[in-house]
């Protein structure tokens, strides 16, 4: 299989997509910020021209980063400026920054680790863009093992067409020429190969799982009415079409269902759950569908939708639904749900099984988990159960597994040494590991109380 499309950014000024498409392109991967951590000037423009014409999108990224601080910022940025949108094609990590040829292996794997980490829990597809000389001689072992590779080689006379004799022989992708001509883009343009289709949805052959919503949402935590990202969920389910009865959301509405639509949206779930932005009418999409269970007293699973009645506290619960959210896990009685517009914000909460307030849960047809997860795992896979094995965290640790213990921390009441609840700072320093050995101690002898999150706490915090 091989599929030739382009790579652009603002230095090919105003693309004539209509003209680009006509001509066939079988996707574009577009400049998504640039030095200094910007929005590339083009970027919606391009991005708007793809989605209109039907070209299969994906971004890259060049870094600059000198730090993990460094790289993680421009990670969160790419998930911000594309604000929840559709991509097709993966994130492209671009390397090729002088200064970070100069650095450790291991400080390398670090930062496209966390790179990695920041924009797949957005729920985006991730890989490397390098010229052959960073393969071989720079880019860490580990990651050649771990991530789909786009590699850059063209010839001196580079004349924009493709010359078989430089097809690398590793990579998905192959950047065969910086000077190709394409009708509708003035001046040069880069040209480019896959032998992967991510666009083909029939490769990922997976479906939608439950973990896919539920990283989604993950995602989104700490979006809030107060820093405005709350618009980005509300934007995503607008542009949406057709709008369910024809009402786009206001900024001024009440948006949990919203958020629910959203998540599934942007899954490419819509088939399994439909959209709605009034939870009582979701419920009767969810009957139609075949996956509403009318009752509130039953264990629920991941990736169930949770619906509540806020007029009654007893069970059965037949009353109006009110509010709405996805059940992250369940842990014995304790069921831990992340929902839209809870306290104006996307959040975590918790509530007991048979609690008098649900309603009742809708249960999507989700594809299995591609791996033996018992249900009950925030972050399913692999050999050991998890989709994304969190790494071992102690003083000193940073990143998302450090992020992903203090979210579980504080959903299960342990609060820092300073007696407030932690931040979500991504570093586990005093308060975290105080929380941490506070929540070990209180495991009763089951856990070792030795204030380091290892795969035996990982294992119990996350309920396997």
């Amino acid at each position: 299989m091989e599929i030739k499309g382009i790579d652009v950014s603002s230095y090919q000024g105003e693309i004539d997509w209509k003209t680009v498409n006509e001509y066939g392109m079988g996707f574009a991967i577009l400049r998504i910020t640039e030095i200094g951590n910007k929005t590339d000037s083009k970027f919606e423009r391009n991005y708007k021209g793809c989605v209109d014409n039907g070209i299969p999108v994906g971004v890259y990224k060049l870094s600059y980063a000198e730090s993990v601080a460094e790289i993680q910022k421009e990670a969160e940025k790419v998930v911000d400026a594309l604000a929840g949108r559709k991509l097709d094609f993966p994130v492209w990590l671009d390397l090729e920054y002088s200064e970070q040829r100069e650095m450790s292996e291991s400080m390398l794997s670090t930062m496209i680790k966390t790179f990695w980490s920041v924009v797949t829990a957005a729920g985006y597809k991730f890989g490397i863009y390098c010229n052959m000389d960073w393969y071989n001689n720079i880019i860490p072992a580990d990651a050649k093992e771990k991530y789909d590779f786009w590699i850059a080689r063209y010839p001196a006379n580079d004349d924009g067409w493709l010359q078989e004799r430089l097809r690398p022989s590793v990579g998905v992708g192959w950047q065969y020429s910086s000077k190709a001509k394409i009708p509708g883009i003035n001046g040069n343009v880069d040209r480019d190969v896959f032998y992967k289709d991510y666009a083909d949805k029939e490769e990922d052959n997976m479906g939608v799982t439950a973990q896919d919503i539920l990283n989604i949402m993950r995602s989104w935590l700490g979006y809030s009415e107060a820093n405005r990202k709350y618009k980005q969920i509300i934007d995503l389910y607008n542009s949406h079409k057709p709008l369910a009865r024809g009402y786009a959301v206001q900024y001024d509405d009440e948006w949990c269902d919203t958020t629910v639509s959203a998540a599934a949206i942007k899954a490419g779930a819509v088939d399994l759950i439909g959209t709605e932005c009034g939870v009582e009418e979701h419920v009767n999409i969810f009957k139609k569908k075949g996956i509403w269970i009318e009752d509130g007293t039953i264990t629920p699973k991941p990736g169930d939708i949770i619906v509540y009645n806020w007029g009654d506290n007893t069970q059965p619960n037949d009353g109006y639904s009110d509010h709405i959210g996805y059940v992250e896990s369940v842990s014995g009685s304790t069921i831990t749900v992340i929902e839209g517009n809870k306290g104006e914000a996307v959040a975590r909460r918790t509530i007991a099984v048979g609690h008098g307030n649900i309603r009742g849960y809708a249960r999507p047809k989700y594809a299995t988990e591609s791996s033996g997860s018992s249900g009950n795992a925030s972050v399913p896979s692999g050999k050991s159960g998890y989709t994304c094995t969190p790494d071992i965290v102690q003083l000193g640790s940073t990143g998302l597994s450090v992020l992903l213990l203090q979210e579980i921390l504080i959903a299960r009441g342990f609060k820092g040494k300073d007696g407030k609840a932690l931040t979500l700072d991504r570093s586990a320093g005093e308060n975290t590991i105080y929380a941490l050995t506070q929540y070990q101690k209180s495991r009763n002898g089951y856990l070792e109380v030795d204030g380091i999150c290892g795969p035996a706490t990982w294992k119990d915090l996350i309920a396997l």
